[in-house]
């Protein structure tokens, strides 16, 4: 699963991936000192995987994972060439997701980029409109090619009037990809007037600051800001159901606890590929129970089983949120 991280230069959108990935990317203060695309691998803590250890003391933990990609500030006009153009959005374009990162900070030290309203819902346009114009500069470059398909002039239509297409099938236009916007704040301040609850908020400097403290100390900076969503693991759940993506567990015989991303409604047979090819191939069938169930009994596995908890699964049947899956296969 790979999400693109965009915004209007400033933004911090770089900063922003460093606190996803604790990656290096370059986060200064001054317009585009990111060029070059950086690309990270944000770990999902879910907590679940940890209590499961009470059943494999000695098991490592292996949490899952999601691919995030950082692109240049896309300036106001870039499809008409100001700033660093648009074409560094075609390394974003296979992306699954989009993430908007929001200037709704005020510092002194960082400047706003050339070309803002230095109002947040105009700083919203702004960005919106370069990602229509560049999606519409696809579309008609589709059309222009006599490809012959009429996805591509519906689309071009629809972008023209400011309307967003449905995904195509390769997925190249990013306007019709989800969606998620992050409104990089001040600590202790209130939400910006245009929060609705769908987004984020995050002081991403502050949060990238505290990564550098003890785990318990760091929980204790984050509960003091009311209001404002606890950060990296807040956004990786969001983007888990926008992309409406679930988890399940493996254990490997006691020795590795790692969680798996995947579809809402796939199925066990699906499941057994995620976890390696060999078991899809040889599935025979699966030993299946949720997270839940065991919490509810204390991780006690015979009364589990007492109680009837512990499934067996055949190719068809859907993986739940929290289910631990066991493959049977020939090998």
């Amino acid at each position: 699963m790979n999400c693109g991280i965009i915004g209007l230069p400033n933004a911090g959108k770089s900063a922003l991936f460093n606190l996803l990935t604790g990656g290096g990317a370059e986060s200064s203060c001054y317009p585009f000192c990111t060029i070059e695309p950086n690309t990270g691998v944000a770990k999902l803590d879910d907590p679940r995987l940890n209590d499961l250890k009470r059943l494999y003391p000695s098991a490592r933990v292996t949490p899952p994972a999601v691919t995030f990609l950082d692109v240049a500030g896309l300036a106001p006009g870039a499809s008409s060439g100001e700033g660093l153009g648009n074409q560094f959005l075609s390394h974003i374009r296979t992306a699954e997701a989009v993430i908007h990162t929001v200037r709704a900070f005020e510092s002194g030290r960082v400047p706003e980029c050339e070309g803002s309203t230095g109002d947040i819902r105009g700083d919203i346009e702004l960005l919106e409109t370069e990602l229509f114009l560049a999606d519409l500069e696809i579309a008609r470059r589709r059309v222009e090619s006599g490809s012959g398909n009429r996805y591509w002039e519906d689309a071009r239509d629809m972008l023209q009037r400011r309307q967003v297409p449905p995904p195509d099938e390769e997925g190249v236009l990013i306007t019709p990809k989800p969606c998620i916007r992050v409104f990089n704040v001040n600590s202790g301040s209130a939400p910006p007037v245009c929060y609705t609850g769908k987004e984020v908020c995050i002081d991403v400097l502050y949060q990238l600051e505290l990564l550098g403290l003890p785990e318990t100390e760091r929980e204790v900076f984050l509960n003091e800001l009311p209001g404002h969503e606890s950060g990296a693991d807040t956004l990786l759940e969001k983007v888990l159901g926008i992309l409406n993506r679930i988890l399940f567990f493996t254990a490997a015989g006691g020795k590795e606890i790692r969680g798996h991303i995947i579809r809402d409604g796939a199925t066990v047979y699906e499941a057994a590929g995620k976890v390696h090819t060999d078991m899809q191939k040889g599935f025979i069938r699966a030993l299946v129970y949720n997270y839940a169930d065991l919490a509810n009994t204390g991780f006690d596995m015979s009364l589990l089983k007492k109680q009837g908890k512990i499934r067996t699964e055949g190719r068809d049947s859907p993986v739940r949120d929290g289910d631990i899956v066991e493959i049977l296969f020939s090998r």
